[in-house]
């Protein structure tokens, strides 16, 4: 009996041994992202949602930016301690969010740039390092036509060739890119959106929404180069509506849009998801000739879907891949949109968004970030 007794009681000493030294050893994730309140670009309503994701995962927020810079400075210090002193953890960084610790003018510097790279690298040698990619800024750039200092190119190369170094791409395309070159270790996750928020009934909307033609809205960044003004000639002085919703678009004002056009302004996204959810057809009309939008995912993809909507966009090469097949999109070259708005037959809707009502959960963000190897 006292044998027996004996033995249990150094069972159970053992086990609580064990258990102390895995509490020890336990894993630490730190993720260290930037986001902002309010509609935003869908790189930061990505940010957003990975935040929340690490949030529930109990991770160790780390913040990077605030508007006093002593603060601000404060917060860099306290990165460079986690990343030169921690030992086995992980951490979860947005490339952009590299980029408000180490601004790219800071970086013009051959001394500041290998220190940031040389802190990169041991933090990844000590520790599994994922950084997460939504866009390549000076492929981008170059698309739209804006001018990108070189340092934005040699940034990104001697990013992707840390080595140790997972990465999390926003689409399938962009990540093939960069690995042709690179050979580095990655994984996708598209850009996703929230399921729909309940407004209905709370608020009363703007006389377009009530229309009874059919309802064509765009969502997004209205800055020049993409393809806005083309986009109002193939909407001027028609029947059906078309409205325009998102941040950069105060130009619209001063530019004499004929009525059945609407330019509504910016909204936070969850309200800018209810209106959308109140039109018919979503619109993508990026340039199909252009390398970068072929191999972006843009946000507005699952914006559309799950706000209940199929959308109408040009060939691009990564929404081809994904959607195709699916029968939930309109892949028309733009200078047919003309011909496909006339020519719509809005009966075909109630089939298509009753499809999308089955297959729009595959495109919210707690399904997609539910893939994260983190």
């Amino acid at each position: 009996m006292e044998c027996t007794l004996i033995f249990h009681f150094c069972d159970l000493l053992f086990k609580e041994k064990i258990l102390i030294i895995e509490l020890f050893h336990m894993n630490k994730i730190y993720y260290i992202g930037h986001s902002s309140e309010g509609f935003n670009d869908g790189g930061h309503s990505r940010n957003k949602a990975f935040r929340e994701y690490f949030v529930q995962k109990k991770a160790e927020i780390v913040p990077v930016y605030s508007a006093n810079y002593f603060v601000r400075f404060g917060f860099l210090l306290a990165v460079l301690k986690s990343m030169l002193f921690s030992k086995n953890n992980t951490f979860f960084i947005h490339q952009g969010t590299l980029l408000v610790l180490f601004p790219l003018p800071f970086l013009h510097y051959h001394l500041i740039r290998s220190a940031v790279f040389w802190l990169l690298q041991h933090t990844s040698n000590s520790n599994e390092v994922t950084i997460e990619v939504n866009d390549l800024p000076y492929e981008q750039a170059k698309d739209l036509e804006l001018f990108t200092p070189k340092i934005t190119k040699v940034f990104q190369d001697k990013l992707y060739a840390l080595k140790n170094t997972k990465y999390i791409f926003a689409s399938h395309e962009m990540g093939k890119y960069v690995s042709d070159t690179f050979k580095l270790d990655y994984e996708v996750i598209i850009n996703g959106s929230n399921e729909l928020a309940n407004y209905f009934g709370s608020e009363k909307l703007q006389p377009c929404f009530s229309s009874t033609e059919t309802k064509f809205i765009y969502v997004g960044g209205l800055n020049k180069g993409r393809q806005i003004e083309a986009l109002l000639t193939h909407f001027n002085n028609r029947s059906e509506i078309l409205i325009l919703m998102g941040e950069w678009g105060e130009w619209l004002a001063d530019y004499e849009l004929s009525k059945n056009i609407f330019y509504i302004g910016k909204f936070k996204e969850d309200y800018a998801h209810y209106l959308t959810s109140k039109c018919d057809i979503g619109l993508i009309p990026y340039n199909s000739s252009r390398f970068y939008y072929n191999i972006c995912y843009p946000t507005k993809a699952s914006f559309y879907i799950t706000a209940g909507i199929p959308f109408l966009s040009t060939p691009l090469v990564e929404l081809k891949n994904i959607f195709e097949k699916t029968g939930l999109v309109y892949f028309v070259p733009f200078e047919d949109w003309g011909t496909f708005i006339t020519n719509f037959n809005t009966s075909r809707l109630p089939a298509i968004k009753e499809k999308i009502a089955v297959e729009k959960h595959n495109f919210y963000w707690e399904k997609l970030l539910r893939k994260t190897v983190l």
